[in-house]
Parts: C-alpha cells; structure tokens; sequence
C-alpha cells in the first residue's frame, strides 16, 4: 500500500483550513492528480503533507484559525442582531388596508384581472384565456378580488420593498402575508375563506396551517 504523501482541498478543509488560509499559508498546489470519482472534472490540486504540517504548527497559522473563528462568530452574531430587528420591526407593523364599496372593488378587480390576462395574451400571442366578468364563479371572483386588494388596497406592496435584500426576508414575508390577509379579512369579513385559502396555498408546504394565528 502505498503511504499517503498529499492533501487534497477538501483533505485540508476536514483539517480546519479554509480557502482564505490556503491562499495565504500555501499559496499554490504542490501537485495535481484526476479526480477518481469525476474524470472529467478539473484536476485535483494536492498539498504536501509535509509543508501543510509544518505551517499547521507555527504560531502564525494558529493566531490565524483563532481569529478567523471569532470572525465567523461576529459576523453570526450580527446577522443574529440584524434578523430579530427585521422581525421585530414586522411583528409590531400595521397594515394598512383601504375600505371601499365592495361592489365597486369587484368591478375593478375584474378589469385589472382582463388587463393583466390580456398583456400576457398579446405578448405570448395566445389568446386563449376566458375573461372574468360579474357572472364568473363566485370563489373566483373573491380570488381576483382578494389580490386586487392585497396588491391595490394594502401597503403590502411597499412593505415587500422594505425588506429587500435584508436578512431574514425569508421569514419575515410569511409575517407580512399573515398580517395582510388577516387584515383584509377584518376588513373585509365576506373574504376571509378566500384570505384563508391563500395563506395557506403559500405555505402548505410546512404541513400546517397559520391562519390559526391570525387575528380576523
């Protein structure tokens, strides 16, 4: 069998190395090889023992590991610090929702809904699409109306650009849309099925359902 000479990347990452102290420890590859598991793949980059061993053991590298912990927990702690803010400035956020003649709010949520059916129609160049109109089902009617209100009504819209980018927006959105629907169903008490319906298509995924929590 023979004896073992070489690291490779993945070897000196099981051993606490990072990319930052490859680069800035060994500074380039000792030796190359085919990667047995993916021939095609690039090729292997390989580290003598010998040398990563002896940097593993000066002071310098050492110092370096330590720091480069504390870094890693600082910048956790940070993102820690900046995700309860971003939940706490949503948690204690109140929506606001636009009271209106309901009859009237269906009606221009059946023209937006055909608007917006018939830009995606002339840009595909399919018009096969069954324009709503008062007569259409009534479930969904309340569909169309429910996001009319949401995205026309509410400052849901504003909110989402908030949070943008920030940590944590992953999470938060799921408290913007359960303060939302549950807003438009106070609002609103004949769509709260529909409100309720709608939370739940987005997460049914988690295997329960959140409108339990929310306040109508």
């Amino acid at each position: 069998m023979l004896e073992k000479t070489h690291y490779s990347k993945s070897g000196l990452k099981y051993r606490g190395w990072t990319n930052a102290s490859i680069v800035k420890f060994l500074k380039t590859h000792d030796s190359e090889a085919i990667n047995p598991y993916y021939k095609s793949s690039a090729t292997m980059k390989l580290y003598l023992i010998d040398r990563v061993e002896l940097i593993e053991n000066t002071k310098e590298f050492k110092d370096f590991l330590v720091q480069s912990k504390l870094r890693k927990e600082s910048s956790k702690k940070a993102i820690e610090t900046k995700k309860a803010k971003l939940i706490n400035d949503i948690t204690i956020w109140q929506p606001i929702v636009k009271k209106e003649d309901y009859n009237k709010i269906v009606k221009e949520s059946i023209k937006s809904y055909n608007n917006f059916k018939q830009d995606i129609a002339l840009e595909r160049n399919n018009f096969d699409f069954v324009p709503a109109s008062l007569r259409s089902d009534k479930e969904f009617l309340q569909r169309i109306v429910v996001n009319h209100l949401r995205h026309q009504f509410t400052n849901y819209e504003d909110k989402l650009e908030s949070i943008y980018g920030k940590v944590g927006k992953g999470e938060v959105y799921k408290i913007i849309n359960r303060k939302i629907y549950s807003a438009i169903a106070s609002t609103y008490p004949s769509l709260k099925n529909e409100c309720k319906k709608q939370f739940d298509r987005k997460y049914i995924d988690e295997n329960m359902s959140y409108w339990g929590e929310l306040k109508c």
